[in-house]
C-alpha cells in the first residue's frame, strides 16, 4: 500500500524566512507584483538597532530612511481608522 502525501499549502510556512524570500523573488520575477523598483528588508536585533537592506532604485532623491518613513506613515494611516 503506497501512501500519497498531499501538501497542506502551496507556499512555505511563514517561519521559513529563506523560503519565503525565495517565493517572493519568484513572484517578482513572474511579474505578479507589478513593477518592483525597490525592496527593503529589516532584521530586528534584540537590544540593538535593527539591520536594514535595500535593493534597487531608491526612487530618485529619497534615501532609504525617507522611504521607510513614508511606508510607516502609510501603514499607520491604513491601520488606524480616521476620526471625524
Amino acid at each position: 500500500m503506497a501512501l500519497n502525501v498531499v501538501p497542506l499549502r502551496e507556499t512555505p510556512p511563514l517561519t521559513d524566512i529563506v523560503a519565503q524570500i525565495r517565493a517572493f523573488a519568484d513572484r517578482v520575477e513572474a511579474g505578479e507584483c507589478g513593477e518592483v523598483g525597490t525592496v527593503f528588508a529589516m532584521v530586528p536585533r534584540e537590544g540593538d538597532y535593527p539591520e536594514f537592506w535595500a535593493w534597487g532604485d531608491m526612487m530618485g532623491r529619497n534615501d532609504p530612511v525617507v522611504q521607510l518613513e513614508l511606508a510607516k506613515l502609510w501603514l499607520l494611516n491604513s491601520l488606524i481608522p480616521a476620526r471625524s
